[in-house]
C-alpha cells in the first residue's frame, strides 16, 4: 500500500489539490478557509511521512527548500537554479527527492518537478571525455553522455518559465539593464512559457578550458526551445571563486563580433555555477559559446576566457 494511502485526510488534500490541481499555498488556503501557513505545514508534514529514512539525513531547511521545489511552490528564477543546483550537487537532497517523487507520482504523474541527475556524474563522464580528447590530440568538443540527455518536459516548463518571467529583474545584462524589448518579450510570454506541453531540450554544449590552459573547469550548456522563445542554461564546476571579478556568458564569432548574454551570479566556495536567460534573436548568427571573466561592469568585448564550446542553437 502506498503511503500516501496512510496520510491524514488534511494532508493528502493539501498535496493533491498543489500537485493535481497546480495550486499555490495561498490558493489552497482559501478554498479550504484556514491559513496560509497551515497550508505549508500540511503538505510539508506530510512529505517528511512519505520518505522518512531519507528526510532524516537532510537538515529542516534543506527539506522546506526541496518540499517547496518538487510542490511547484518556488515563485523566483534565483529558487529554482539554487534548488536544481543543491539537488545535482547533494546525494542525500537528490536521493531524498526521488523517493519523494516515487511516492507522489500517483498525484503528480508527470508533472512533478524535474530532479536533475547528479553533477559529479553528469560532468564528471565531461570531464572523462575531455581528458580522451586531449589525450589523443583531438580538438572537438566532447560530447554530452546521452542519459544526461534526458529531461522532464514540465521540469524544464518551469525552469523557461521561470527564466522568461524573471529573465529582466534576476539576469543582470551586461548592455546595463536590459532592453525595451527583452523588458516586452518577458511579460509577452511570462503567462503562457509554463504551457503543459512544455519546451524541448534543443541541443547541449560541452564547455572546456582553452587549449595549453591547466584547469579542471568544465560546464554544459542547455537550449531550451518553446512557442518560438529559446533560452539557455549553464552549468560549470571546478571553477575559481569569483574575488574582484565576475563571469559572464557571451556569444562569440571574433573579437569584433561577439554578443554578452548575462552576468552570473557570484561563485563562492562550492566553485559552482548555474543560471539561465533568454536567448536574443540573433543567437543563431554566433558560433561559439564563452565563459569569461571580467572586471569592466560593461565590457565591449570578451575578458579571460574561462571555458568556451561550440555554439549551435539545435543538436
Amino acid at each position: 500500500m502506498s503511503r500516501l494511502d496512510e496520510l491524514p485526510p488534511d494532508q493528502r488534500a493539501a498535496l493533491s489539490l498543489l500537485l493535481r490541481q497546480h495550486k499555490s499555498y495561498a490558493e489552497v488556503a482559501s478554498l479550504l478557509g484556514i491559513a496560509e501557513r497551515a497550508v505549508h505545514d500540511r503538505a510539508h508534514a506530510a512529505l517528511a511521512v512519505l520518505a522518512p529514512r531519507q528526510a532524516r539525513e537532510l537538515t529542516p531547511d534543506r527539506r522546506r527548500e526541496i518540499g517547496d521545489y518538487l510542490l511547484g511552490q518556488q515563485s523566483g528564477v534565483a529558487e529554482r537554479l539554487r534548488t536544481r543546483t543543491l539537488l545535482s550537487s547533494s546525494e542525500p537532497a537528490r536521493v531524498w527527492a526521488a523517493a519523494l517523487a516515487a511516492e507522489l507520482a500517483p498525484l503528480a504523474g508527470a508533472g512533478l518537478a524535474e530532479i536533475p541527475p547528479a553533477t559529479p556524474q553528469r560532468l564528471g563522464d565531461l570531464s572523462s571525455s575531455a581528458s580522451a580528447s586531449a589525450a589523443t590530440g583531438g580538438g572537438a568538443s566532447p560530447r554530452v553522455p546521452a542519459r544526461s540527455q534526458q529531461s522532464s518536459r514540465l521540469g524544464g516548463a518551469l525552469l523557461l518559465a521561470a527564466i522568461v518571467a524573471a529573465v529582466v529583474v534576476a539576469v543582470v545584462l551586461l548592455s546595463g539593464g536590459g532592453s525595451k524589448s527583452a523588458s516586452t518579450t518577458a511579460s509577452k510570454t511570462s503567462s503562457t512559457a509554463a504551457s503543459k506541453t512544455g519546451p524541448t531540450v534543443e541541443n547541449q554544449i560541452a564547455l572546456k578550458p582553452t587549449p595549453h590552459t591547466k584547469s579542471g573547469s568544465i560546464g554544459v550548456v542547455e537550449i531550451l526551445a518553446e512557442k518560438g522563445k529559446q533560452a539557455f542554461f549553464i552549468e560549470a564546476q571546478h571553477i575559481p571563486e569569483s574575488k574582484g571579478f565576475y563571469y559572464a556568458i557571451w556569444l562569440y564569432n571574433s573579437p569584433k563580433s561577439s554578443l554578452p548574454l548575462s552576468k552570473s551570479p557570484a561563485v563562492g566556495s562550492t566553485h559552482r555555477l548555474a543560471g539561465g536567460s533568454l536567448l536574443p534573436s540573433t543567437a543563431g548568427d554566433y558560433r561559439e559559446v564563452l565563459l569569461t571573466k571580467e572586471t569592466n561592469p560593461h565590457p565591449s568585448h570578451p575578458g579571460h576566457v574561462v571555458l568556451r564550446g561550440p555554439f549551435s542553437l539545435t543538436g
